[in-house]
């Protein structure tokens, strides 16, 4: 499922790609938003992708949405949920061009769900980007994963909500932005690097990521 409100295509150019569920809201354990009553902004993000707007590059999001598939959530609910969003995000100068979903249950193994990386090619492909120097902003294993077999550069908003849980060998070389207000320098910071062809040199509150 894709939602498409802008033609700025950056023929050849970079993009920045936006997960959902821990990044621009909070998730909820063990559940799913399902109506805009449960969605809740993380502090600061309006103002960080606001800041990340000034760029001029799309702004895209990508997010698995299997409450869909599950039968928890119509489409239309889902539309009507990101609508909102990006309505509350104008206010702050937060511009997405774009939204592309996976809607599939984890056990249905189709190619758009992440860590697969089908919905950053096609949303590559309507915006004509390129995603070598593009960036895919996450909060987990599976979106670092999908930015790798893209060809994008992954970067990990907080913790990473699947940190505990197993190898941390995923996390090695991507840069780790704390808290919101580190968005803006982190995000500009990996696109320069993609940009340049420079090495993953980037800091976590000061410290080399490695």
């Amino acid at each position: 499922m894709r939602m498409i409100w802008s033609a700025k295509k950056n023929p050849g150019g970079a993009a920045i790609f936006i997960d959902r569920d821990g990044v621009i809201n909070y998730r909820r354990p063990d559940d799913y938003v399902l109506n805009w009553n449960q969605f809740v902004f993380v502090d600061g993000i309006r103002e960080a992708l606001g800041k990340l707007a000034s760029l001029q590059l799309p702004m895209i999001l990508i997010s698995n949405q299997s409450a869909v598939g599950r039968g928890l959530m119509e489409p239309a609910m889902l539309e009507k949920i990101t609508e909102r969003m990006r309505t509350e995000l104008q206010q702050n100068g937060a511009v997405l061009d774009a939204a592309y979903f996976c809607l599939h249950r984890p056990d249905e193994d189709c190619p758009c769900r992440k860590p697969k990386p089908e919905l950053l090619r096609n949303a590559a492909a309507d915006f004509e980007v390129d995603l070598t120097r593009s960036v895919f902003i996450g909060d987990s294993n599976t979106d670092v994963k999908a930015a790798r077999a893209a060809g994008c550069q992954p970067v990990l908003f907080g913790a990473g909500h699947t940190a505990g849980s197993a190898s941390q060998e995923w996390r090695k070389g991507v840069p780790v932005v704390a808290t919101a207000k580190d968005l803006f320098s982190i995000t500009s910071n990996a696109l320069r690097s993609m940009e340049h062809g420079t090495p993953d040199l980037f800091t976590d509150m000061g410290h080399p990521v490695r």
